[in-house]
């Protein structure tokens, strides 16, 4: 069946391709896509369950792909939270910094000290603004970073549940698949036990040969009873009445008597005269 479809489906591709969108293209198309049917019924359940066993053990490496990119997700998320906390640290400090030399600048005549350092109040301000700057860059990276922290967070969260999903439904799939196992190995006891069979196992294909056998000897025991029938004559038989011998014996035809014949007369003459003698 197999080869069949290939074959059909080589010759259905060329012709395809030639007849373009005609109608006789379109009943090739059908004829492939009903050889494809008739080939996927033929397969047996045995062959069915051993496939999607396979395609359960295929399941594994979907598994595992999560697994990895949820594995460099959580890693991703650590180190850059890591990173957040570091500049987050950074901005604090640089913070305080800012706010301690602009309370100098303000209380400061003249010069201003910024640690070991002192310089006008006009130069004090021009680094106060450019370090404001700096701040402001860093918090707005901060900021950015933390939004894509949240994002990052949320993938790993879904590929967490992506996860839990697959290896659930990997296990409910494996026991269907170890039940629909187990209630055809019991189908193919009970077809075995039966008189009548419908799978393709040898011991069906002899049930079903024994089972033609016994009909041509019945076949052959009724015509045995019909022969006498059809070929002698049918018996007759007298009817059964309530009619005495006698009864029977009056219905015999028989010849009826004739009634005796009277003398003839003499001829009359013909006038009153008597003959006369010469």
């Amino acid at each position: 069946m197999l080869k069949k479809l290939v074959i059909v489906g080589v010759i259905g591709f060329v012709a395809a391709t030639a007849l373009g969108g005609t109608k006789l293209a379109s009943y090739i198309r059908s004829e492939i896509r009903q050889a494809r049917e008739d080939a996927e019924n033929s397969i047996p359940p045995e062959k069915e369950l051993a496939r999607l066993r396979n395609e359960l053990k295929g399941l594994d490496k979907d598994i595992m792909t999560v697994v990895d990119q949820l594995a460099k997700e959580t890693v991703a998320v650590k180190n850059l939270q890591k990173d957040i906390d570091d500049r987050a640290a950074k901005q604090e400090k640089a913070e305080a910094l800012l706010k301690a030399r602009g309370e100098a600048i303000d209380k400061a005549e003249g010069h201003v000290t910024f640690g070991n350092r002192t310089m006008s109040i006009e130069a004090a301000k021009a680094e106060l603004r450019e370090g404001v700057k700096v701040f402001n860059a860093n918090q707005a990276t901060l900021d950015t970073l933390k939004s894509t922290l949240t994002t990052r967070a949320k993938v790993r969260e879904s590929l967490e549940k992506q996860l839990t999903t697959m290896k659930n439904q990997k296990a409910e799939l494996a026991a269907a698949i170890d039940g629909a196992e187990a209630q055809l190995n019991e189908l193919k006891l009970q077809q075995m036990e039966s008189k009548y069979q419908t799978d393709d196992t040898r011991l069906a294909k002899i049930k079903e040969d024994l089972r033609k056998v016994q009909t041509k000897m019945d076949v052959e025991r009724e015509k045995l009873k019909l022969m006498p029938s059809a070929l002698e004559a049918p018996a007759t038989s007298a009817p059964t009445t309530g009619e005495s011998a006698t009864d029977i014996l009056g219905q015999m035809k028989t010849a009826k008597p004739e009634a005796a014949k009277s003398p003839a007369k003499p001829d009359a003459p013909k006038t009153g005269k008597l003959p006369m003698a010469d």
